[in-house]
């Protein structure tokens, strides 16, 4: 827990910062703003498929981040905060991770248990990188009930949950 606070006070200290994607993703960005979200289904830790149509009806959270970026990192305690307040009200918070390596839904799930994790962990793909425009992490997408994308951050966001609690308090 002492290694998330530090995390968080040395971003809060410099400032909005994100981790370079080293792949490149092109410019297939079609996640833009009041468009309907990318589709997808991915790998959740446990094996199973998910799509991010099984959640229409609900707000999603969704966070494309890795492992090895402290950024990232340091918003794992507001995402869980997020979940934990939101998830009876309709919002579901979703992390995509873009991590490589063997043996990933062990990794994530070691991770997962290590930083108390509650919402769930994705094994993210190319295809859903490009589909979303993933060029650093963490970027984030807020995504209406209806599908459509209502906004979407690059970097590290300070006071995250603020800005969904706007949102949320508009749609309930």
């Amino acid at each position: 827990m002492k290694k998330v606070l530090l995390l968080v006070f040395l971003v809060m200290l410099i400032g909005p910062v994100a981790c370079k994607r080293s792949t490149e993703t092109g410019e297939h960005h079609t996640a833009k703003l009041g468009a309907e979200a990318p589709d997808f289904v991915l790998r959740g830790v446990d094996g199973k498929e998910v799509s991010l149509s099984h959640f229409r009806g609900k707000m999603v959270l969704l966070e494309f981040w890795a492992t090895w970026c402290p950024p990232c990192r340091a918003t794992v305690p507001e995402l869980t905060a997020i979940q934990e307040k939101y998830y009876g009200k309709g919002l579901v918070v979703l992390g995509v991770s873009l991590d490589e390596g063997v043996d990933l839904p062990a990794k994530l799930s070691s991770f997962s248990k290590e930083f108390k994790i509650n919402y769930r962990l994705l094994i993210g793909d190319e295809e859903t990188e490009r589909a979303y425009n993933v060029s650093s992490i963490p970027m984030t997408f807020l995504i209406d009930r209806n599908g459509k994308v209502v906004a979407s951050y690059v970097g590290y966001v300070d006071n995250l949950s603020a800005v969904v609690s706007e949102h949320m308090d508009k749609t309930i």
